[in-house]
């Protein structure tokens, strides 16, 4: 593993943090046209950071998104000519699948660094893996991107239609991508809901461990007059039992 892919492992708030300690490193060994570059990468934005994870939280659907991908070039250019139309449905179909589970490794991941899924968070997820799917197939299975991406051509249709899947060939298929869309749909309510009681219960318990070391001062406080009152008639019983 490259010295820079361990930044993208690290918790976002340590990124900082770790990417001076790396370009440190790496100067100490005589890199320093590296450790100028790693030195001048910006922390990532919450997005890419969890775009980056999916490649340790779900390298399976990571493959499979960028195998459908590349078979996804083939196949429209097949359909460009008029052949090779079901091969095409067939690939958007391993695609939007592939995403859809990507997005709830996603809302697990944003969940697992405190973070609130939602759909703006979402989105931006979903851009930068099937972007890069096509564009940095390696960077996106090592999660290692260094910044957000946008689709462009087929592969932002293939996003839409994960939004709003169009009308497969038959009854049967509609119905399983409606209720694949309704699924992943609840889980992400739910998966927000949860972060949301979550934040709820840091607060109050930050706000009871402010209040127990309110409390601990104050015991400290009257231990510590307690032990100087005792110190004190000590010292006079001591000053009497020599007087006597």
């Amino acid at each position: 593993m490259a010295p820079v892919n361990r930044l993208y492992q690290v918790p976002l708030g340590e990124f900082v943090k770790a990417r001076d300690a790396l370009a440190r490193e790496l100067r100490d060994k005589g890199e320093a046209g590296e450790a100028k570059r790693v030195a001048s990468l910006r922390k990532p934005a919450a997005a890419l950071w969890v775009a980056n994870q999916l490649a340790r939280a779900a390298p399976k659907e990571i493959g499979a998104l960028i195998a459908a991908t590349a078979r996804a070039r083939d196949a429209q250019a097949a359909a460009a000519h008029g052949k090779g139309g079901d091969e095409l449905r067939e690939v958007m179909r391993e695609q939007r699948e592939a995403l859809q589970k990507l997005t709830l490794a996603a809302a697990a991941a944003a969940l697992s660094a405190g973070m609130a899924p939602n759909h703006a968070l979402e989105r931006r997820v979903q851009n930068t893996v099937q972007a890069a799917a096509a564009s940095d197939p390696e960077a996106l299975r090592e999660g290692r991107l260094e910044r957000e991406l946008e689709p462009m051509g087929f592969g932002s249709l293939v996003l839409e239609s994960v939004r709003q899947p169009p009308a497969p060939a038959d009854g049967r298929r509609q119905r399983e991508a409606d209720l694949e869309r309704k699924r992943v749909q609840s889980e992400l309510k739910k998966a927000e809901a949860r972060a949301q009681r979550l934040a709820a219960n840091a607060e109050q318990a930050e706000r009871d461990a402010a209040r127990a070391e309110e409390a601990a001062a104050k015991l400290r406080e009257r231990a510590m007059a307690v032990r100087r009152e005792s110190d004190e008639a000590g010292a006079a019983a001591l000053e009497l039992r020599r007087r006597s």
